[in-house]
């Protein structure tokens, strides 16, 4: 053999040896752990059994616990609307009783009763303020989509183009969100012939 071949062959021979020692190496360990505590198959079947069930009981405990959360978010939401709405009714109760006194009321003059009318639905709007409601101003107004519906345009000489020029019903908004836009007559430019 040349000089070459065996540097060549050594190497080999020092990897070869490399390897074995470090499979030797792992037996070595793993007979340490062997000689502590020897834990069967059985042992480690009957502790993963263990530890399953009591996965699986924290499992049935958290659902148990969503499903109570569920029933009493829904419980609270409930009752929470039940007694807005027994408010919201005490206080337009006596709203609604000085409309049947009105209607009782026996008397040819309308502007008499006009004047009631107003007064009631003064004290309505009132009540409605009370829980957040507010008007929406209408007329007068740039016409914005957001805050209107238009239901026509005309033609007007009086307005700007774009000017809500009347309103065919009123808009309210809840906490400065939109609940029912303003139905609108919306103005527009006279064409010329």
């Amino acid at each position: 053999m040349s000089e070459q071949e065996t540097q060549d062959r050594g190497e080999m021979d020092a990897d070869e040896s490399g390897e074995v020692e470090a499979v030797e190496f792992d037996q070595q360990e793993g007979n340490g752990d062997e000689e502590g505590e020897v834990a069967s198959p059985e042992d480690e079947l009957e502790a993963a059994r263990a530890e399953a069930a009591a996965n699986y009981d924290r499992y049935l405990r958290s659902v148990a616990e969503l499903d109570n959360y569920r029933k009493r978010t829904v419980r609270m939401r409930t009752e929470a609307r039940e007694d807005t709405l027994r408010d919201l009714l005490l206080q337009v109760a006596p709203v609604l009783d000085n409309l049947h006194r009105a209607l009782n009321q026996q008397t040819q003059d309308a502007d008499s009763l006009k004047q009631g009318v107003e007064l009631i639905c003064g004290q309505f709007n009132e009540v409605l303020k009370g829980y957040g409601l507010a008007e929406i101003e209408a007329v007068g107004q740039s016409f914005d989509p957001n805050l209107h519906e238009a239901l026509a345009e005309v033609p007007s000489a009086e307005h700007e183009p774009g000017t809500v020029m009347e309103e065919m019903e009123k808009g309210y908004k809840l906490n400065d969100k939109v609940v029912r836009p303003s139905r609108v007559v919306v103005s527009k430019a006279i064409e010329e012939k």
